[in-house]
């Protein structure tokens, strides 16, 4: 049965990269929108305002759906409109011709056409003018309309926006020549400030451990410090030293939860696992690399994916490589922002209880990360791959469990580039940057 499942998994992601390719290379118009104001009054309430802050309601909106930006993507321009019957209905329309192309009204959930839609736009400005009625209506719905990704201008003020979100908002847009992963890490940026200042369920964020497993106690000093200075609030590091001695010098945990289990050499990789997840006392686990290079984020990407997913087990792909031979770091044709049955070991996420649930790490040798993902799909549970910046998964010459060659990756890469890609969002966490002895970011209000 899983193979099957994993058939036609693949088949699905071989047909949406090719549909991809036709489309980049032959762009449409999005077409006209042919209902102009879906989502009657009296559908379920997407955002609420209490107590002078505003809320999404998971599962309102999402990125789900959102892939990489492409060189050309459409755009478009917001405008909200009073309703008679006391409410507030929004379009988006082409700048060219001022056709409609999606719309609905404020407060309402987005249904599978509006996301489908947003999911393929570039970027919409708003330059509406407001009242103080407007004001919180306007609010409310670019809180939602972040949440899915597409880049927003709106300099617009609000005291009902958190202010990271209002921020990136007002900031310039990209220009439109601009590299388009720069256009991507802006969308992921904006997503992440509405989901974490408008999400009622991360008021209080969950605890994480994250799991580390080494033979590489070399290696386990500089995993840690990255480890150390994640944004994360809420975040514990539990270290299993599997054979090997601990290092000479500290684990620079700077005030994090630091916990280190030693694992006999005798014991595999998957007991290895158990042994570290057994001392974890988070609500959810993620396994991390000791070679990997994990952005500030990492954390809260994986926290917020659990959030409006609801998944099982939630990671990123392994879609941007560090070729360590070549210093050469490529990006493959993999998508995102999907529910599949593969994401890379090091970023797996799921509840400590889910894994508990489904027996846990399985103990073999090798291939455990597959292995678990097999066990979880075979329960029923899902797995949700969430967009890729801020992981970079490191390849050797040797020494992998999984040994394709180098050259594997270098098959047809969608970019190239020397060493690391050259934005922040790429460089391995560092407490030089947050100031050691405190984690960096707070939890939402």
């Amino acid at each position: 049965m899983i193979e099957a499942v994993r058939g036609r998994v693949r088949l699905r992601t071989r047909l949406r990269r090719v549909r991809e390719a036709w489309r980049s290379r032959f762009p449409r118009p999005l077409p006209a929108w042919p209902d102009p104001v879906p989502g009657p009054a009296g559908s379920p309430q997407a955002t609420e305002v209490s107590a002078g802050r505003l809320t999404v309601a998971a599962g309102a909106a999402g990125p789900q759906g959102r892939q990489r930006y492409e060189r050309h993507q459409p755009t478009g321009r917001l405008s909200l409109t009073a309703d008679p019957a006391g409410g507030f209905t929004w379009r988006i329309t082409r700048p060219s011709d001022r056709v409609t192309v999606v719309a609905g009204r404020v407060g309402c959930p987005l249904d599978d056409r509006q996301r489908a839609v947003l999911a393929k736009l570039g970027a919409v400005t708003c330059d509406a003018s407001v009242d103080d009625r407007s004001e919180t209506a306007l609010a409310e719905l670019l809180a939602q309309l972040a949440t899915t990704g597409v880049v927003l201008h709106a300099p617009v003020p609000s005291r009902l926006l958190a202010p990271e979100l209002a921020a990136l908002l007002r900031a310039p847009l990209p220009d439109r020549n601009a590299d388009p992963l720069v256009w991507e890490i802006r969308s992921v940026q904006q997503r992440r400030a509405a989901l974490r200042g408008h999400s009622p369920g991360l008021a209080d964020p969950p605890t994480v451990s994250a799991l580390l497993v080494t033979k590489r106690p070399q290696l386990a000093v500089r995993a840690v410090a990255a480890l150390a200075a994640q944004s994360y609030p809420n975040l514990e590091i539990v270290v299993g030293l599997h054979g090997v001695e601990p290092p000479p010098s500290a684990l620079p945990s700077a005030g994090r939860p630091l916990r280190v289990v030693t694992v006999p050499a005798a014991r595999c990789l998957g007991e290895a696992l158990a042994e570290a997840s057994a001392a974890a006392t988070g609500d959810l686990v993620t396994k991390v690399d000791d070679d990997d290079h994990y952005g500030r984020e990492h954390i809260w990407d994986l926290v917020l994916a659990r959030y409006y997913s609801g998944a099982t087990v939630v990671g990123k792909g392994s879609e941007f490589v560090y070729l360590e031979p070549k210093d050469l770091t490529v990006r493959r044709r993999m998508g995102a922002e999907f529910f599949t049955d593969t994401v890379a070991g090091g970023t797996i996420a799921l509840p400590r209880g889910e894994l508990v649930t489904v027996g846990g790490w399985p103990a073999v040798p090798r291939w455990v990360d597959r292995a678990l993902l097999d066990r979880v799909i075979a329960a029923g549970g899902t797995v949700y791959r969430t967009h890729p910046i801020g992981f970079v998964y490191t390849r050797h010459g040797d020494g992998h469990t999984w040994d394709a060659g180098l050259g594997y990756f270098l098959r047809d890469p969608v970019r190239k580039w020397r060493g690391l890609p050259p934005f922040d969002e790429f460089r391995r966490a560092d407490l030089s940057r947050v100031g050691a002895g405190r984690p960096a970011g707070e939890p939402a209000a």
